[in-house]
């Protein structure tokens, strides 16, 4: 074969018009601002195509002096690979050329001729710090690969020339060149079709995790749905799997380790789902996944239970023990036949197990209209807090002993002329969906601390018990302005008791043992509140500062006929007095209630038998009733 010059060889604009499809696919799927293909021909490197569907600072046929501080001329020395996810934390790279230009990250792939002298280099940059994924790598060297069929086809073609005008007397060898030509294009052809194999897998996978992406979800949800004949006994399912603390732990541990997680959960799944099962990623917190020829609900029912149990296990995320959230809801074709609108029923049946309390639930049509309700009551209760229509009520927390009231608890209460009553948790609970919990929090906080201001004056050792809802609890300044507003009103720290449920610490672990030691310095009395509900209440004893525990009333409430609540409850408060732990008992309702929470000494009672949720000027006029030698000494001077 004659010798080729490979630096006077032109690039045709067919192949130039290819290379410019592949840089612009190289910086749309990688998602960055500059990918590049440079030549270094003699004695300079040039950008031969630069992507035009983003904007960046390379231009077609820029030029530069190779000098050791390009990342292109090491890449083309080196023949290696080349990754610098932040070029300024680098001392060999820290005066780059191109710092101006504000690039500072890269990843570079050599790209030579088939006789192996070096053509130039493929090459992304990024203007931000850039760890470049496995699969951003991957995508860049099958396009590396279809670069360099090119330049074999255009070495063959330039060599064949040489051999035609040097041999042109010899037919023999020219036919075996074309041979060798046509091989060379076999070959083309199989790499490049590789090549959009490979991109066409990106566009119907999530990068991540390779799970269905959702176009190809609701496409391969049509197809399963079309296949199926109607009236046919078995039918296809959709199990939605919402992760409530998904986006946080993404947040905290980053998009790979989150990733990570989410495949080592569904490999979990694996030997409980048909192995047809297909697994979908609509959103980075959320896995769909479709189940086909599902013959009866049983089975269904036993796989939700097997995934919400999976939850309670422990998955390391950077080298932390985490458990994940999850609301499952479930939809089958026998509620429709469309795709979209199958997901959008599963999706409804999540958000119905999140707002019910429950593992999982299964789609019913009287789901549309509880939407359709929640959205009036979310619409209604903005209304409420822009018009301060929402009421504080007070229930007494008494001491079972002396029937004196020793506190309350701060209820929040909205009579709406067209949704009725509506009381303190589904109250929160719609807050928290809609973004309103700030605004009544903010109302209760300073409406409970105001009354206990008032109180104060005339009561001695009487507290305020509130309620924090988790998203509160997650606010870094929440401890702030807590102190803030005992600070306005003037009310010893000791006379607030703020109760936390289990859900307000395990949304967030870590800011919640921040926020209450905070709120612990300050003085306030903290409560776990519903003990005994969760699985890990005794283990947040010892994580977290708690001065008290309020037992939650489903146990009081079954004592007379259940010996177990019954040894359930002496247990706790047996386990609490070892800790110097207060003891609240809700759900008093009944002499034998009361008669059995002295016996056991516990603190103080809640409930029915002492006096319903009042509003407070109702509630002040009772207190007032009380015994004079609990009146503060401070009355007098009133």
């Amino acid at each position: 074969m004659s010798k080729v010059n490979t630096a006077e060889v032109v690039i045709p604009s067919s192949i130039q018009a290819s290379w410019q499809k592949i840089v612009n696919l190289s910086a749309e799927l990688i998602g960055v601002p500059s990918a590049l293909i440079t030549r270094i021909p003699k004695e300079y490197i040039e950008v031969i195509a630069a992507n035009d569907n983003l904007k960046h600072p390379f231009n077609k046929r820029d030029t530069g002096k190779p000098c050791s501080e390009l990342y292109c001329e090491t890449v083309i020395k080196t023949q290696r690979p080349l990754c610098i996810p932040n070029r300024l934390d680098e001392k060999k790279w820290c005066d780059s050329t191109d710092v101006a230009l504000g690039m500072i990250a890269y990843f570079g792939l050599p790209i030579n001729w088939p006789n192996g002298e070096p053509f130039g280099t493929l090459c992304v940059l990024d203007t931000k710090t850039n760890d470049f994924s496995q699969s951003s790598k991957n995508i860049l060297e099958s396009f590396k690969v279809c670069i360099e069929s090119h330049l074999d086809t255009l070495f063959q073609h330039e060599a064949l020339k040489s051999t035609h005008q040097a041999l042109q007397s010899r037919v023999t060898n020219r036919a075996k060149n074309i041979a060798a030509l046509n091989y060379s294009l076999s070959k083309e052809i199989s790499k490049r079709q590789l090549a959009e194999q490979k991109v066409e897998y990106q566009q119907h996978h999530d990068l991540g995790t390779g799970f269905l992406n959702r176009k190809a979800l609701e496409t391969q949800l049509s197809q399963s749905l079309a296949q199926t004949p109607n009236g046919h006994h078995a039918c296809n399912a959709v199990i939605h799997i919402a992760f409530s603390n998904g986006r946080r732990l993404q947040s905290r541990f980053g998009y790979v380790a989150w990733d990570i997680a989410l495949l080592d959960f569904r490999q979990r799944l694996e030997h409980l789902l048909p192995s047809d099962t297909n697994t979908a990623r609509p959103t980075s917190s959320e896995i769909v996944l479709i189940l086909h020829n599902v013959e009866d609900d049983l089975f269904l029912q036993q796989v939700c239970h097997s995934i919400s149990d999976l939850c309670l296990d422990e998955f390391i995320i950077g080298n932390e023990s985490v458990h994940l959230h999850a609301h499952i809801g479930v939809a089958t074709s026998s509620e429709s036949l469309d795709a979209p609108q199958l997901l959008t029923f599963a999706s409804e049946a999540a958000l119905s197990s999140r707002d019910s309390g429950h593992k999982y639930s299964f789609y019913q049509s009287s789901d549309s209209d509880i939407v359709c309700n929640l959205n009036k009551q979310e619409s209604y209760l903005l209304q409420a807090v822009r018009n301060d229509d929402l009421l504080l009520y007070f229930q007494p927390k008494v001491d079972p002993d002396s029937h004196r009231w020793v506190g309350a608890e701060a209820l929040l209460r909205w009579k709406h002329p067209v949704l009725g009553d509506i009381s303190n948790e589904g109250l929160i609970k719609l807050a928290e969906q809609n973004g309103l919990i700030f605004e009544l929090g903010n109302f209760v906080l300073r409406t409970a601390i105001e009354k206990a201001a008032q109180w104060n004056k005339l009561v001695s050792h009487f507290s305020v018990a509130i309620n924090v809802s988790s998203v509160q609890l997650r606010n870094p300044y929440f401890a702030r302005q807590v102190q803030e507003l005992l600070e306005m009103c003037h009310v010893p720290p000791e006379c607030i008791e703020l109760e936390i449920t289990e859900g307000g610490l395990i949304s967030d672990e870590v800011l919640a043992f921040e926020t209450l030691h905070k709120l612990k310095q300050l003085g306030i009395t903290l409560s776990l509140d519903d003990f005994g509900t969760g699985y890990a209440s005794f283990s947040y004893l010892k994580k977290y500062p708690f001065d008290a525990i309020k037992i939650d009333k489903s146990f009081l409430n079954q004592i007379e006929e259940s010996a177990q609540d019954k040894e359930i409850v002496r247990s706790i408060i047996h386990v609490a007095k070892k800790l110097a732990l207060k003891v609240t008992v809700e759900g008093v309702e009944t002499q034998q209630h009361e008669d059995f929470l002295v016996s056991e000494g516990g603190d103080v009672g809640q409930g029915y038998f002492y006096g319903r949720p009042m509003p407070y000027d109702q509630f002040e006029l009772h207190l007032l009733k009380q015994s004079p030698q609990r009146l503060n000494p401070r009355q007098i001077e009133l």
